[in-house]
């Protein structure tokens, strides 16, 4: 049984390769997240994110989260990357992790931060309650570990694709993890400190 087990996951693990590898390469080199301006790829910088769990927020949530669940908390009201209008993003993915592992977050702004509550680690026994600020996405696979996100019409705010891996949150305190951010404003500008990578043509928009 256990052989046939191991038999089936090779077979699996092949089978995802060899679809890999029909893809084309990806138009990007970094794993990161990437958006569209000018006829070029601009890669997005990472924020940290601190994630504090129930015990901690006791003394320093704003948001009134139940004991128990997860926060995350940025440094400054606002992210520095801004769009006047919902668009699709180029996500370059780590070798094994899917764009699926992905969380889109709508935060909570406040004078100098902002914050948002998700679930952890694939807990998916909490009440719906807990996942108020993950919104959901479509996505195509369109390059080797590379996909694009189709972001629905999002109204103005701030807003976020958290990492995997970075909503690990440790129960006993607070550790740092990562999320790329933007703002969706009526008469923002596209603006970011960030590397413009060639364009990829086979990605129509």
């Amino acid at each position: 049984m256990k052989a046939s087990k191991s038999i089936c996951l090779l077979g699996l693990v092949a089978l995802s390769c060899l679809a890999q590898e029909k893809l084309p390469p990806s138009p990007v080199d970094e794993i990161g997240i990437y958006y569209q301006k000018g006829g070029h790829w601009i890669q997005m910088m990472p924020e940290v994110v601190n994630w504090q769990t129930g015990g901690v927020l006791k003394s320093v949530s704003t948001l009134g989260i139940v004991k128990g669940d997860v926060n995350g908390r940025l440094t400054r009201p606002a992210s520095r990357t801004k769009f006047t209008a919902s668009i699709q993003l180029l996500v370059h993915c780590p070798d094994g992790t899917a764009v699926t592992e992905y969380q889109l977050i709508r935060m909570h702004t406040h004078a100098n931060a902002r914050e948002f509550r998700t679930v952890t680690g694939g807990v998916l026994h909490v009440s719906g309650g807990a996942k108020r600020d993950t919104l959901e996405f479509e996505s195509e696979h369109v390059a080797q570990r590379t996909y694009v996100i189709k972001l629905p019409d999002l109204p103005p705010g701030e807003y976020g694709l958290l990492s995997p891996g970075s909503s690990m949150a440790n129960s006993a305190g607070a550790q740092l993890g990562k999320m790329y951010t933007f703002t969706i404003g009526e008469n923002a500008e596209v603006a970011s400190a960030a590397k413009e990578r060639p364009m990829w043509k086979k990605v129509v928009f």
